[in-house]
């Protein structure tokens, strides 16, 4: 039950709600205690001025005697009434103020303007008294009464809201981290969900979700075995057809004939190329060889990958080169960081024209460090940036030379295995493509 959702919301609204109303029922407490002693108190004073007055002679409305701390309009008036039938002067003083045919009991009497609430009693010996005292007073004092009990709830009922709202962004807190975990994750990341800390309501769910994951990271699974299985079949026809297609060159045959075997040799290279990006991103998207990540210069990696790509930028008139001296380290496998420059570059020399260039330069940054490939080639229009890192999508109509489309997907794939970020820009200054992976450090 402790893990409950239900259990613990019910149980800690529950706790604020006695908790907030034991505060209040004890504010509330202590200032009616305190409002009935000083009424008891203002009663003691009256009892003794009236019992001094009364030893003396009867009291009338007209003897206004100050009684300390308390107002004339709160004093209790103490009227002798005659007896009913009886004739001649009574016991009241100056004109009359209360009708002495008034029966014995509790009472409101209506004496001019004022409204007075009256006790009358006759005692043993036939003497008739009535004690009065405002309804004014009596309903003001009621309502200041209940006006003060009403004060710690008018006081405390934010404090509960506000209680209860923490409360509960403190019970949902896993959730929402749950969910920020969620979001940052990768589109290729299956991994299960950690229903750790979770409630007891919430726990079936992410328990499908994680079945979930586990289905479509098979079926992802499944289909990456295929296309690098594919790949790796048709490599070993390829190469024989390639072997062969060499030896043809060296026979002697018509001029047309050697132009058609030259396009079949070509078209022969191209779907090798293919088939070795095809194996690599099938080999990024599968998390590697499982060799641990260590910490690898970029420099390092793109020096050597320049060296193997040189003689291709050489054969195209193309100025490949790295600006700037500027080294940084990055936690990944060497492999993954080698794949992903040489796709960069060779990406950036096979669509840049004759004659162009191609820089490679790295930027440090606080907390992260860019690597930063600048072509002289066509450029990608905006709207076309987000599609080209989709497997075998190529922009059309850039009258360069064809590709497959898999180069930019292969650099998204190590980029989100090692928890980078690409993004496509124009180079300053000049045409072309900026490529800009952004590492964390």
């Amino acid at each position: 039950m402790r893990t409950s959702l239900q259990y613990r919301l019910s149980a800690s609204i529950s706790l604020a709600v006695v908790a907030i109303a034991a505060i209040a029922a004890g504010f509330t407490f202590i200032a009616t205690l305190k409002e009935a002693h000083l009424a008891q108190d203002k009663q003691l004073r009256q009892t003794a001025h009236l019992i001094s007055r009364v030893q003396a002679r009867p009291i009338t409305l007209a003897v206004r005697q100050r009684i300390s701390g308390i107002r004339l309009e709160e004093r209790i008036v103490v009227r002798f009434l005659r007896e009913p039938g009886a004739e001649g002067p009574g016991g009241q003083e100056g004109p009359p103020l209360f009708p002495d045919r008034l029966p014995d009991g509790l009472q409101t009497v209506s004496i001019g303007a004022e409204s007075w609430r009256t006790f009358v009693m006759t005692d043993a010996d036939g003497v008739r008294i009535a004690l009065a005292q405002q309804t004014a007073v009596r309903d003001a004092v009621a309502v200041r009464s209940a006006l003060r009990s009403l004060i710690p709830f008018a006081l405390l009922a934010p404090v509960l809201v506000l209680l209860v709202r923490l409360l509960i962004q403190q019970l949902f807190g896993p959730l929402r981290q749950l969910a920020l975990e969620t979001g940052r994750r990768g589109s290729g990341d299956v991994g299960q969900l950690d229903p750790s800390g979770l409630p007891d309501e919430i726990q079936p769910f992410v328990a499908e979700i994680n079945r979930l994951l586990m289905r479509v990271d098979r079926a992802m699974q499944a289909q990456r075995r295929f296309v690098a299985d594919a790949a790796h079949e048709l490599r070993s026809p390829l190469t024989a057809m390639s072997l062969q297609a060499e030896r043809l060159t060296a026979a002697d045959m018509p001029g047309e004939a050697r132009q058609r075997l030259l396009a079949l040799t070509d078209g022969l290279k191209r779907n090798r190329l293919m088939l070795d990006q095809l194996l690599a991103l099938a080999r990024s998207q599968q998390g590697g060889d499982g060799t641990a990540a260590s910490d690898v210069s970029l420099q390092q990696t793109i020096r050597r990958v320049i060296e193997e790509l040189y003689p291709l930028a050489e054969e195209r008139g193309i100025d490949l080169g790295v600006v700037g001296a500027d080294d940084a380290t990055v936690e990944v496998q060497a492999l993954d960081l080698r794949m992903l420059v040489k796709n960069l570059v060779d990406n950036a020399i096979r669509y840049s024209p004759g004659g162009g260039r191609v820089d490679v330069l790295v930027l440090p940054r606080e907390g992260a460090v860019d690597l930063i490939v600048d072509d002289t080639g066509p450029g990608i229009p905006e709207d076309e940036r987000d599609r080209v890192f989709d497997a075998f999508y190529r922009v059309l109509g850039n009258g360069q030379e064809g590709g497959s489309g898999l180069g930019l997907a292969i650099v998204k794939a190590v980029a989100d295995k090692v928890g980078a970020t690409v993004s496509l820009a124009h180079p300053p200054a000049r045409a072309g493509l900026r490529v800009v992976v952004r590492f964390k450090r």
